[in-house]
């Protein structure tokens, strides 16, 4: 298939926007991304061209593939130019005065996904820097740009995140290439498009960008996002935050006259302006003590954010305060515990979900993993200024089986109920053994096995290695049994002895806390 040889990525996992029929402050349809660790069939993605349906004769989601592969390379990347009501035929003309051999996508946003191909398989780190400079030079910095990656930590189960692809259900989705006219071609003329921009590996590398000439800002000297939202619109729906946050502008920029100078904005960037009555109403609340902080953490702002652009203009966040990296591209693996990766300035780094939630031990595993200085914030900053807005945004991927927990609670009931020394009587079980009846039934104490499991390395606490433990098809129940005048509570499994080289089944039930 060409199509499938044309956009080839990671071929160890693929992904899905599971949408969820809700919308933003634009109006775009809110999803969650989850990736499935199995290799795209073939038949995958004929089911993404051809539009397959459900049973209920609804859509499927549409194919997500992960550029980045394995070795680091990849194919083709993106930039992202998440805007609405865009002039599709401007951004192509810009592209062509720039020679880019970039070839203009439609999202089904109705924003533009501008993608770079090559022939081969190239460095991702080559790939990302080309399409960061050319976002730039387009009038688009701060832009997502794919592969998000350059490294992956394949070895710990990362993957990498997804780009939904075009031609979903052929040329009757929203998702299809621009002509040079802005109209959209079908699947067979992309093909010819294709074999006239696809690139070798030394002519990406040869392509010179030039910095595009510095353009006045409307708001100077103030948050990127805010200049941005000035160029493309702020949206009819979130006009009223956009115009909060501007009003923080000027009382930072221009105290005396702030107020006049908020009316004149509304006038000038907001389209269609707010009413007096809501202008007004602004202000009095922007005269309040402690209104005066920017809501970055809110639409149209978060939409467009660009922190570390931020923190360098006078009347931005965090101007003459240490600057926080780039945080982005947040992936959390559904193991027992989670496992999350995170980008660090493009740098990929593995956390647990207490080093996720506390700046200070964040701080700590960046700089032993990464080199990189996390700069002092406090606890409620760190949770509603990044955290918040990084798990919101998080994909979802399911764990490499070689390092889940569940299997390797199976590893350690062998190694507890098997390989060590085992009870020659039931009585036995009061000296931390585990002990197997004539009818092939093994018993121990809960304490006793968890007390081993720690010794070895084991981190998950006890109620959930108990869970763990009962969603094995070898566990029978909980018992209590005579020894010595005491009756304990045991837990009851079948015997493992005759099978080594065999491990029991896990069953696919969500995961319930154990009693014991």
């Amino acid at each position: 298939m060409k199509f499938k040889g044309i956009f080839e990525g990671n071929n160890s996992a693929y992904g899905r926007l599971i949408l969820s029929g809700k919308k933003d402050s634009r109006g775009k349809e809110k999803g969650k991304p989850w990736i499935k660790r199995e290799t795209p069939t073939e038949q995958v993605w004929i089911d993404h061209i051809e539009g397959k349906q459900d049973n209920d004769g609804k859509l499927l989601p549409a194919l997500g593939i992960i550029p980045i592969n394995e070795d680091n390379k990849c194919k083709w990347g993106c930039i992202d130019v998440d805007v609405y009501n865009l002039d599709h035929k401007k951004v192509i003309d810009k592209i062509k005065e720039l020679k880019f051999p970039l070839i203009t996508f439609r999202s089904k946003s109705g924003g533009a996904h501008l993608f770079l191909f090559a022939d081969k398989f190239i460095p991702a780190f080559l790939m990302q820097d080309k399409l960061r400079h050319m976002a730039e030079a387009l009038g688009y910095e701060g832009s997502e740009v794919f592969p998000k990656q350059t490294e992956l930590l394949t070895e710990r189960g990362d993957v990498g995140n997804f780009l939904n692809l075009p031609y979903h259900d052929g040329t009757k989705g929203l998702r299809y290439a621009l002509d040079e006219d802005g109209k959209a071609l079908s699947l067979e003329s992309f093909y010819s498009m294709y074999d006239k921009f696809v690139q070798t590996e030394e002519q990406i590398d040869s392509i010179q960008i030039k910095a595009p000439p510095k353009k006045k800002e409307y708001f100077e000297e103030g948050p990127p996002c805010l200049n941005r939202l000035a160029d493309e619109g702020f949206g009819e729906g979130a006009r009223n935050n956009g115009l909060f946050n501007v009003g923080v502008y000027r009382k930072k920029s221009n105290p005396d006259n702030w107020e006049d100078m908020l009316v004149a904005d509304n006038l000038n960037v907001m389209d269609p302006p707010l009413g007096n009555t809501e202008v007004q109403a602004l202000i009095k609340s922007l005269n309040r003590k402690g209104y005066d902080k920017y809501r970055c953490k809110d639409q149209p702002i978060c939409g467009v954010c660009n922190a570390s652009k931020c923190a360098t203009k006078m009347y931005g966040v965090g101007y003459d305060e240490e600057q926080m990296p780039t945080l982005a591209s947040l992936m959390k693996v559904t193991s027992v515990p989670p496992q999350w990766f995170l980008n660090v300035d493009d740098k990929r780094v593995e956390l647990k979900s207490k080093e996720l939630r506390d700046i200070n031990l964040f701080a700590e595993a960046v700089l032993d993993q990464v080199s990189i200085v996390i700069p002092e914030v406090t606890a409620k900053n760190w949770r509603q200024l990044y955290l918040k807005n990084l798990v919101e945004g998080v994909d979802e991927i399911e764990p490499l089986k070689s390092l889940d927990p569940k299997y390797f609670i199976v590893n350690l009931l062998k190694d507890f109920t098997v390989n060590r020394p085992q009870a020659k009587k039931k009585e036995d079980i009061l000296r931390k053994m585990a002990w197997t009846d004539e009818d092939n039934f093994c018993y121990f104490r809960m304490d006793d096995f968890y007390a081993w499991a720690k010794r070895n390395n084991w981190e998950l606490d006890r109620t959930k290695t108990a869970g763990l433990i009962k969603d094995l098809k070898v566990f029978e129940k909980e018992v209590r049994m005579t020894l010595k005048g005491q009756t304990p509570h045991l837990i009851k499994i079948k015997s493992l002895k005759e099978k080594t080289d065999e491990k029991p089944e896990i069953t696919q039930e969500p995961f319930e806390e154990s009693p014991f």
